[in-house]
This record gives structure tokens, C-alpha cells and sequence, in this order.
């Protein structure tokens, strides 16, 4: 009987994300291996209501080591995007957002055959339309791998590996407003450390890019625990970002206070969330067992 196994690696290059992305597979068929890159994985562009531009994107195709260098089959796909309010990517079908660029987007080609250990180039062409909205408007570009016929051999297992990437893009159409701000924050001591959860806004029409500090202080006003500057994910045009941050390190018993401090770089002032920590005692729970009866 034969056997096909696929695994379909779904490797999305965005702003969070290396611009590298591959796959290495043991015992996978050689031809559907190796590694796919593309770059840049983001374009930011501010561009007037009736102007037009053309950029183009890199994918970098690589054969595995060894193989016989064969084409690749890839096809290019437009897709709205967004992100969750926990900060994860969802991809839409073109046009479907109401912030959507793809209707702008004209790209060429939409389908090829890639060689190994050439750079394959993808020219995309962006016409804002004279009557678009200021605010940021968002499009990705999707590229992936046709599936190659699989061999038919008799109790053969094959794996294999598809790669889907996409370059995501703003276009930023003049008008642009970032409004920041700090609605919660939440804190908790888990097994793995402690869980900061701040809920960061924004009401403007363009992204924000948050650079944010977390500082864990005890009852005597000595920090135990903290983590520098760091630039979280952005916060789209009116949306919320609820992304956990994790501070690896235990505590003992105790109360504490937590201050989550943040820059929305929107050209206000840094504010600071506070909240409280208590840390309790682990509990130990004595084990169950059963006595043995007495003799009369």
C-alpha cells in the first residue's frame, strides 16, 4: 500500500518575523526541499491620493545541499491582513478588510519557475486611487510553492515541504493620526515566572510602534525582577493589543508591585500602568494512601 505523508510549512515572513525562513527535513524528497526567502518582508510607504510607485521583492530560492538543481513552481497571491488583540497574524481574502490596499497592488509575474541559487525578482506596482482615506491601508503579498506530482512507488514515504511567505505592506495615505494609550494592566506569578498583560489603544488611523519597560518592586521598594526597553508589535489604527510579556524568574512569597511603562512614540508623553502582585505559598497536598486493617 502506498503511504504519502505532506507537511505543509506554513513560514510567513512579516515585521515580526526573520527575513529567512527554511526548512531542513530528514528523509524528505530532495526535489521538494531546501529554503525560500524573501525581502524585504515589509514595505512602509507614504504616498499621496493619485500617485503611483513600483517596488520590487527577492525571493531567494535554494536548493538542499547535494540535490539535483531543478525549477521550483511558485505563484503570488494578493491577501488583506490584520492582527488579533492578543497579536497574532490573520489573512484575509483580497478586498475584504475595510483598510484594504490589494485593490491598489498590480504585480508581475504572478506565476514562475524558480531556479536554485538565483534571485528571482517580483516587481509590484501601487496606484493610490485620487478619492483613498488618509490612514494606514494594508495588503500582502502571498508566495507559494505549486505541489509537484507525487511518485507513486510502492511503500514510499514522502514528505513534503511547502513554503508560504508573504510580504506584507502600509500604505500610508497623508492624514496620518496615532493616539495611544494604556487601558489595563495585569499580572500574575506563574510556574514558568511572571506574566505581565498590558492592554495598549489606539485611536488614531496609523500604526504605533510601543516601546515599553516592566519593573517587579517588592514591600521594601527593591526591584526583583524587570526588563529593559523593548519594541513590542505594533498597535494598528484602531485597534487593541492585549499581548502577554513574560519575566522568567521566580518570587518568593510576598506582595508586590508591578509598573508597566510605555512610549507610544506618537509625540505624547510616556505613561506608566501600576498594579498589584501576590505571590502566595505553594500549596503541597499530602499524598492519599490506605491503612491497614487492624487485626481483632
Amino acid at each position: 500500500m502506498n503511504r504519502y505523508f505532506s507537511i505543509f510549512a506554513l513560514l510567513v515572513c512579516l515585521p515580526l518575523c526573520p527575513l529567512y525562513a527554511a526548512a531542513q527535513t530528514p528523509n524528505a524528497d530532495a526535489n521538494s526541499n531546501g529554503s525560500m526567502a524573501l525581502s524585504p518582508a515589509r514595505f512602509e510607504l507614504e504616498m499621496k491620493p493619485g500617485t503611483e510607485t513600483t517596488v520590487v521583492i527577492n525571493l531567494d530560492y535554494r536548493a538542499p545541499e547535494g540535490a539535483k538543481k531543478e525549477p521550483t513552481r511558485i505563484v503570488a497571491t494578493l491577501n488583506d491582513w490584520s492582527l488579533t488583540r492578543d497579536g497574532r497574524v490573520e489573512f484575509f481574502r483580497a478586498n475584504y478588510q475595510p483598510n484594504s490596499a490589494s485593490p491598489w497592488l498590480i504585480y508581475t509575474p504572478g506565476e514562475a519557475a524558480v531556479m536554485p541559487g538565483s534571485m528571482h525578482q517580483i516587481r509590484v506596482t501601487i496606484a493610490v486611487p485620487a478619492n483613498a482615506t488618509p490612514g494606514d491601508h494594508l495588503a500582502a503579498l502571498i508566495i507559494e510553492q505549486r505541489p509537484e506530482n507525487l511518485k507513486t512507488e510502492p511503500n514510499l514515504r514522502q514528505m513534503i515541504i511547502r513554503y508560504r511567505m508573504a510580504t506584507v505592506f502600509y500604505i500610508k495615505v497623508p492624514g496620518l493620526t496615532k493616539r495611544g494609550s494604556f487601558e489595563n494592566l495585569y499580572a500574575e506569578s506563574t510556574p514558568d515566572g511572571i506574566v505581565v498583560t498590558p492592554t495598549l489603544k489606539n485611536e488614531g488611523n496609523s500604526l504605533v510602534r510601543p516601546v515599553s519597560s516592566v519593573k517587579v518592586v517588592n514591600a521594601e521598594g527593591s526591584i526583583v525582577a524587570e526588563m529593559a526597553d523593548f519594541e513590542s508589535i505594533p498597535v494598528l489604527g484602531g485597534t487593541e493589543l492585549s499581548r502577554p510579556v513574560l519575566l522568567n524568574q521566580a518570587l518568593a512569597p510576598g506582595n508586590y508591585t508591578v509598573k508597566y511603562k510605555v512610549d507610544f512614540q506618537d509625540g505624547s508623553r510616556a505613561t506608566e500602568g501600576v498594579t498589584d502582585l501576590v505571590v502566595k505559598p505553594a500549596t503541597r497536598i499530602a499524598a492519599l494512601g490506605t491503612v491497614p486493617a487492624q487485626k481483632p
